[in-house]
């Protein structure tokens, strides 16, 4: 299913990209008849061709979407509500992480990503770190986000078992405008500005810079005892872009930085009455006496050349990408101090004293290089369109895990660092053939090879002594190889000009990797220190089509995964004398699983009241289970049964100078279950409204904001001791200028 974002059009329409990796505004290609859904461009197949004629499932979001709905910044709100995506938000950028189709989830361990994350096709995730989800620069300044549901690994490679998002960053364009944006949320004393300027001295030569920041003095999220908020967001990031066309040669450089300090970990204790806590203990809602201050940054630097030369008989496209990412955090790991826990073990709420002062945290250097080249052509009177290509990674992260208590009363630390180097090279070639059977049937093969080399160097030290500590299970060098060989193939059907069915089937993997906390002496469950390549087929028919102003798109698909890697932890927490602190998760391989789903897209544009009316549905019920090996019978965890939104973007003109906007986004997710055990919370059933009401003025646009409006108070995560809440009803305003 392939349906694009409706309000996004206007930004769309009537275009004829000059490059795969990204369309441009001022180029176009004959409009579509008069009263009619825009044209929407993707590159989804790693060409570029409307949306409409893709025989797979996927989201196109533009730029123009997301301002209408705001401009959110983070991936989980620019992914909220979308079909068959969960973003799994662990409350911190630096291990939140996206799923889609029922993929599994990494949490707080060093594993690769269910799904791959790109930029501007070149693969970014991985690393020990916040390698599971986008950072905010990479959203900045976006102008268009694809969303490719089900295996992708023919043509996008590892780690796209449950499907890949693609962010297309804005190039400079061959004219001179640009837009300054301020934001100001009142609950959390919040400003956000942005700025972009486009210039081109000629029409071969054309800039973009661009600035983006934010600071904070409140929040929504409190620690009382450091006097600090959990979700406290400073810093900001730079962007210069320089662009060189001729008649066969299309070539952008791009250099950024971002130096951010991001939301930290944050959890509330939340116990049931029983064992250890005979009457149970809950935390305020959004106040947590932590004696641990939350603390968390992402630093990101990225240098990239995107490039596409015409060789008459074949296009070459390339892009070439150096990125560094810099992350650390450090939390509280029993969620309460020293003082707090005295005072309970002595009104008997917890019946054996608690330390109160441990801690955990993670640091990590991630420098990746990508390079990903191909040709791209057709033959045969265009009936046949081919491509082919290579890609090239290489990957090393330098990182460390910490963990240790403070003694309450001579404030020595005991506890461990334990640093590690994980090398990761991967080479691949891959291509597809589409052939025209007739001029209604379609046939595409996709298929890519993969060889991956990986290695880790893992020690233990003591904190105090500096002694090396843990022996063989936590100092070790180790090295894997695999290789892996993916297809894709579809047969499509055009039974109407607009309308078409599609049937494929196709096969990725998750690439295998080592465990990098292997916990703490005590724990009852060890760690492995390694795990394996996790394999998927998955088989999806679909129909798509469109009539005047109505967009539709059904899909159906059955994946099947080996070798299947899934979240455990080690057995520790705060009810379990023997390890009373915060459990440690680690990836391990499980047997087979199935998950299966149905989704549902349908935009539409009507004339109301005077104005324009753009809706936008999506939906999406999906299942899965572990069908064998020890975990047998189990539900896949985070995985909702129902995921679903509705888009209303409304506009009417008030005066030949002043525009009404507005813009209602409901969205929310219910079914599923929290962890892949046979005693799990269920996750939490929530929906969620944010409005948005405003004017236009000649060339400035000023917009009031309420997000979650009924301030519902839902969970994002839950655990035996522990629960991660979502946030409050936020209000702000948003003024923007465009030029």
């Amino acid at each position: 299913m392939l349906s694009p974002a409706l309000p996004a059009y206007a930004q769309d329409s009537a275009q004829q990209p000059v490059s795969t990796s990204q369309p441009d505004r001022e180029d176009s290609t004959p409009a579509e008849t008069a009263n009619t859904l825009d044209v929407v461009y993707v590159t989804a197949r790693r060409r570029t061709e409307r949306l409409t004629d893709v025989p797979g499932s996927a989201t196109a979001l533009s730029s123009d979407y997301l301002q209408q709905r705001g401009s959110p910044r983070t991936a989980r709100d620019i992914l909220a509500g979308k079909a068959g995506v969960r973003f799994f938000d662990t409350s911190s950028p630096v291990n939140s992480e996206v799923s889609i189709r029922g993929s599994s989830t990494a949490r707080a361990t060093n594993a690769d990503p269910s799904v791959g994350l790109y930029r501007d096709g070149a693969y970014i995730g991985g690393g020990l770190i916040g390698g599971r989800s986008f950072a905010r620069v990479d959203i900045f300044d976006a102008q268009r986000i694809e969303v490719l549901r089900g295996v992708q690994g023919a043509l996008y490679g590892r780690n796209a078992v449950g499907g890949a998002v693609n962010l297309i960053t804005t190039r400079p364009q061959f004219e001179t405008g640009g837009y300054v944006d301020f934001k100001y949320t009142a609950e959390t004393e919040a400003v956000e500005g942005q700025a972009v300027a486009n210039f081109a001295p000629s029409d071969s030569l054309a800039f973009r810079l661009g600035v983006d920041g934010v600071t904070q003095d409140d929040g929504l999220f409190y620690d009382r005892p450091n006097d600090v908020f959990f979700d406290d967001r400073d810093g900001g990031s730079v962007r210069a872009q320089m662009r060189y066309r001729n008649d066969r040669l299309d070539v952008t450089f791009l250099g950024e930085h971002q130096d951010l300090d991001v939301p930290g970990i944050t959890y509330r204790v939340s116990i049931a009455p029983g064992g250890v806590f005979p009457v149970g203990y809950v935390q305020d809602p959004y106040e947590y006496p932590h004696s641990t201050a939350p603390t968390a940054t992402q630093d990101i630097t990225t240098g990239q050349i995107n490039l596409e030369y015409d060789l008459g008989w074949a296009s070459l496209y390339s892009t070439t990408m150096y990125r560094e990412r810099k992350s650390d955090y450090v939390f509280d790991a029993d969620g309460a101090t020293p003082e707090i826990l005295a005072q309970l073990f002595a009104e008997g709420v917890i019946l054996v004293p608690l330390n109160g002062g441990s801690f955990g945290g993670a640091q990590d250097k991630t420098e990746i290089f990508t390079e990903v080249a191909y040709l791209s052509g057709t033959a045969w009177q265009d009936s046949v369109e081919w491509l082919a290509g290579i890609e090239y990674l290489t990957q090393t992260s330098e990182g460390s895990d910490l963990g240790g208590t403070t003694n309450p009363v001579s404030g020595t630390v005991t506890g461990f660092r334990g640093p590690l180097v994980v090398d990761y090279d991967s080479y691949a070639v891959f291509g597809s053939l589409q052939v025209d059977l007739s001029d209604r049937l379609t046939a595409t093969g996709e298929l890519r090879y993969t060889d991956d080399e990986r290695s880790v160097d893992a020690s233990r030290f003591d904190f105090a002594s500096g002694a090396q500590i843990g022996g063989d299970a936590f100092n070790f060098m180790a090295d894997r190889t695999s290789d892996n060989v993916s297809y894709t193939g579809t047969l499509a059907y055009r039974f109407a000009p607009d309308w078409q069915v599609y049937g494929k089937a196709g096969t990725s993997y998750r690439a295998g990797g080592f465990n990098a906390n292997l916990g703490v002496p005590e724990q009852p469950i060890p760690i492995p220190s390694s795990y394996d390549d996790e394999t998927s087929t998955a088989y999806e028919a679909g129909l798509k089509g469109r009539v005047d102003k109505f967009y539709v798109a059904v899909a159906a698909y059955l994946s099947q995964s080996d070798d299947l890697i899934v979240q455990r932890d080690n057995g520790c927490g705060a009810t379990v004398p023997e390890c009373p602190v915060l459990s440690t998760s680690f990836l391990t391989n499980t047997g087979q699983a199935e998950t299966w789903g149905v989704e549902l897209e349908a935009n539409s544009q009507f004339e109301i009241a005077g104005g324009d009316l753009a809706a936008a549905f999506s939906l999406s019920r999906q299942d899965g289970e572990v069908t064998g090996g020890p975990l047998e019978g189990l539900a896949t965890a985070q995985t909702p049964e129902w995921i679903g939104s509705l888009n209303l973007n409304y506009s009417r003109r008030l005066t030949d100078s002043v525009n009404l906007i507005s813009n209602a986004f409901y969205y929310g997710q219910s079914g599923g279950v929290q962890e892949l055990t046979a005693a799990t919370p269920d996750l939490d059933d929530y929906q969620l409204l944010n409005l948005r009401l405003g004017f236009q003025i000649a060339n400035f646009e000023l917009a009031a904001f309420a997000n979650n409006i009924f301030d519902e108070e839902y969970v994002i995560f839950e655990s035996a001791t522990t629960e991660r809440l979502g946030q409050p009803r936020t209000t702000g305003l948003e003024l923007r200028y465009e030029f």
